[in-house]
């Protein structure tokens, strides 16, 4: 199931060194897994055959920690490897035992629920986000920005590096996603009253709107509005908050939608193909994953002006901020 209503399938990003962390993470513990259901067997028995405990190649086979290189090198042993497969594990692992981008430099500001979407978006070929309340960090100028970090710090903290370590963070995150030669699909669904919940000044709000209209020129970018007179945006979506969908391809990392609440975030995985059946019923992470989905298509299905409407409404909120 895909967001866009008209779906192409496209190709994932080609694995190589310059792969996130956490995207090499999690294929290198998909690769295992794999190895090891294709083998016929158990996390038990393999974790036994490798002598390691079952939680750690839990934890290495769902990405969950930093991989260990004896473990890893234990399964590359007891499965004996070609040479490509070999080599192919071990620039997953050089390459997930690196700190992400925004670790070392940008840690302190990066809460923890944001690092797994931090880490992956920009590996996803299509991305879908809705927005009730602020413009997405994405698409965010730097003006914008400081009005939404200055009022969740303390008055004392406006003059301290916080704000510009956050407005760095900002633009480093815009560069890594929307800067790449070859940068996701991106469809962008903002709740209409973000065009007129003031974020600073007028000047602020122009310059944002400026902006948000010139990205609509852009060949992977589409922004809509989603009306308030819809129906839609007076239930379900209304309470949602900020939700995003990624997905990453054909023989890609598995697609996730994000839902973000206050100082909290969940994801859902799309579950592995050919689970479920009539006579097994969807696990209730399974039925998350499915349920978030069907809400960004009927947010995008029922509830959105079109992409030339919502250039207009842009082009009209420019004007009452000039």
């Amino acid at each position: 199931m895909s967001s866009h209503l008209n779906p192409i399938v496209r190709l994932a990003r080609p694995a190589g060194p310059d792969w996130t962390k956490t995207a090499a993470n999690t294929m290198l513990g998909r690769a295992v897994r794999e190895l090891r259901e294709k083998a016929g067997l158990t996390q038990k028995d393999l974790a036994r055959a490798i002598h390691v405990s079952n939680p750690t190649l839990h934890r290495l086979e769902a990405a969950e920690t930093k991989p260990m290189r004896r473990t890893v090198e234990a399964v590359i042993g007891f499965f004996d490897l070609d040479q490509a497969k070999r080599d192919e594990l071990l620039m997953l692992l050089s390459r997930a035992q690196e700190p992400e981008w925004f670790q070392e430099r940008f840690g302190d500001c990066t809460p923890d629920y944001l690092h797994r979407l931090l880490g992956l978006e920009s590996m996803a070929v299509d991305i879908t986000t809705y927005d009730v309340r602020l413009v997405p960090g994405l698409l965010q100028t730097p003006e914008y920005t400081d009005h939404i970090v200055r009022t969740g710090l303390h008055l004392s903290e406006w003059d301290g590096p916080e704000v510009e370590m956050r407005r760095a963070q900002r633009r480093e995150r815009q560069q890594r996603v929307l800067g790449q030669s070859d940068p996701p699909r991106c469809i962008f669904l903002l709740d209409q009253s973000i065009l007129g919940r003031m974020a600073g000044t007028k000047k602020t709000m122009r310059g944002q709107v400026v902006h948000l209209r010139e990205m609509t020129d852009l060949p992977h970018i589409t922004i809509r509005f989603v009306l308030s007179s819809r129906m839609i945006a007076g239930n379900a979506a209304a309470m949602a908050g900020s939700m995003a969908q990624l997905q990453f391809g054909r023989e890609g990392l598995p697609d996730f939608v994000y839902a973000e609440g206050y100082e909290k975030a969940d994801y859902f995985f799309q579950p592995p193909r050919g689970l479920g059946s009539p006579a097994k019923p969807p696990t209730p992470k399974q039925s998350d994953y499915e349920r978030h989905l069907q809400l960004l298509l009927r947010i995008q299905g029922e509830g959105c002006a079109s992409p030339a409407k919502s250039q207009k409404m842009l082009e009209k909120a420019i004007r009452r901020y000039s």
